[in-house]
């Protein structure tokens, strides 16, 4: 039988309130990772919750957090028959530490919003069996007004209800900012061109790349993925197309790169194996090397759904906190291979919308960007100027109306090579352009559309802006 709402039990979260609590004893950074999180109302103890209200007051006010402090806020609080300095110690004990303080904070954060939609239940049945009639509307209203803040909480910040009064704060406060060299840009591209034109990937935004096969966009997605992790934070890449190994196959190759050599590693010369040289070994265990901080994550499970895709997404965000860094960027290779839910089977169009839809919510939610590559209709074969048009996207209208950045691949040396009977112009055009690549934005809701070429080498995995 289950227990009646007033005999349940509120949740709580003691020993990660001691934990957090002895971890800004110990150091207190451990404060400012945590107060993105929780706040002083959110600890389940009183005593918990006025050692943090102090701490608080003391780091914004730029005096220390010591132990004789905390023993003079403490004074005579029922401790449960500890002296002071008995319970500061126990709290050290049960330390974490700074990188592991947002988890703890989320823990305690998450705890206090059970308990509000407890005693959100709780209050509605006293309510509703105090003998008085109430519209069902009433209890209606009062409890989404309750339970909306539990939920908004969830949100990223960039995604909750605001004022425009203290939206156009923020704004303005980040355009300060950034004159002063201080804001960050969005996730890098790693091509300069790129990242000027756009500002570089930005938090919420839903960016497709989009080309036929053998433009090159895993090479290019790669290229992103790297420079991001690099630069911006970790970076999770979902490969529905290729495994593990293929995908790590193609970044050493990018890593091990070396225009002065002579001997190019491919990708599929790291997969025969045999025909490589002591100097290429060496080169691809520096490559390893360098590789090895990289916070690039590769889930290569295929047949992921967009509601998979968006738990391991989140799965990763909080991995990214638990070791101090930001989870920069999310890329998906490809939205096509998105295995759709049973809501609008044998509907592509509709289960198109689906996707992009959810992976433009998922941007927003988890405050990030998200990249889906994307294929391009076969229309584009039948022109004779074969770069891409936003009208190419394949199957639906929603990629196009979702994303907030559309960038088109385009390697004219790839049709070149597939030629039959090239002319002699032809063949000194192929010649000039078979390393090139041109990457197109067809669409920027709040920038210019420009055409970049760059350098492509596809069998080793590298790209590199070509300067003109």
């Amino acid at each position: 039988m289950m227990p009646a709402v007033h005999d349940v039990v509120p949740p709580s979260t003691i020993e990660a309130e001691q934990a957090l609590l002895g971890a800004i004893l110990t150091n207190p950074e451990a404060l400012d990772r945590a107060r993105d999180h929780v706040r002083a109302e959110d600890f389940f103890e009183d005593v918990h919750r006025h050692i943090f209200s102090v701490m608080c007051e003391r780091r914004d006010a730029g005096d220390a957090i010591d132990w004789k402090l905390m023993k003079a806020v403490l004074g005579d609080a029922d401790l449960g028959g500890m002296t002071a300095g008995a319970y500061l110690a126990r709290l050290a004990s049960e330390a974490i530490t700074v990188v592991g303080a947002p988890g703890y904070a989320r823990m305690i954060a998450d705890a206090a919003r059970m308990r509000t939609v407890l005693e959100t239940a709780q209050a509605a049945v006293a309510r509703m069996t105090d003998g008085s009639v109430h519209s069902p509307a009433d209890y209606a209203t009062h409890m989404i007004e309750q339970l909306d803040e539990v939920a908004s909480a969830g949100l990223a910040e960039h995604a909750r209800r605001v004022t425009l009064g203290s939206s156009v704060a923020s704004v303005l406060a980040r355009v300060e900012q950034t004159r002063q060299g201080l804001a960050p840009r969005g996730a890098p591209y790693g091509l300069p061109k790129l990242d000027t034109a756009t500002l570089g990937m930005r938090p919420a935004q839903f960016i497709v790349l989009a080309g036929r096969p053998g433009m090159g966009k895993s090479t290019v997605a790669l290229h992103i993925a790297l420079a991001a992790a690099r630069r911006a934070g970790a970076v999770g890449f979902f490969s529905l197309e290729m495994g593990a190994d293929e995908l790590s196959e193609r970044v050493l190759a990018a890593a091990a790169y070396d225009p002065r050599s002579q001997e190019p590693i491919t990708y599929r010369a790291i997969a025969e194996a045999r025909s490589l040289s002591p100097e290429a070994m060496w080169r691809l265990q520096e490559a390893e090397k360098a590789c090895a901080e990289v916070p690039l994550w590769i889930e290569p499970q295929s047949g992921l759904t967009l509601a998979q895709i968006a738990a391991r997404a989140r799965q990763m965000r909080l991995r990214a906190e638990r070791r101090g860094i930001p989870l920069a960027a999310i890329i998906i290779d490809h939205i096509g291979l998105i295995r759709p839910s049973k809501r609008y089977q044998g509907n592509r169009v509709q289960e198109m919308t689906e996707i992009t839809t959810g992976l433009k919510g998922l941007a927003k939610e988890l405050g990030i960007p998200v990249v889906g590559l994307s294929q391009l209709n076969r229309e584009v074969e039948k022109r004779q100027d074969k770069r891409p048009q936003l009208s190419d996207l394949r199957e639906s209208g929603s990629i196009e109306q979702d994303a907030d950045v559309v960038l088109g691949l385009f390697r004219q040396g790839y049709y070149l090579e597939h030629k039959a009977d090239r002319t002699d112009d032809e063949e000194i055009l192929l010649f000039n352009c078979q390393n090139e690549i041109e990457i197109e934005i067809l669409k920027q809701r709040s920038g210019p559309t420009i055409r970049i070429t760059c350098f492509c080498d596809v069998g080793c995995n590298v790209l590199a802006e070509v300067a003109r």
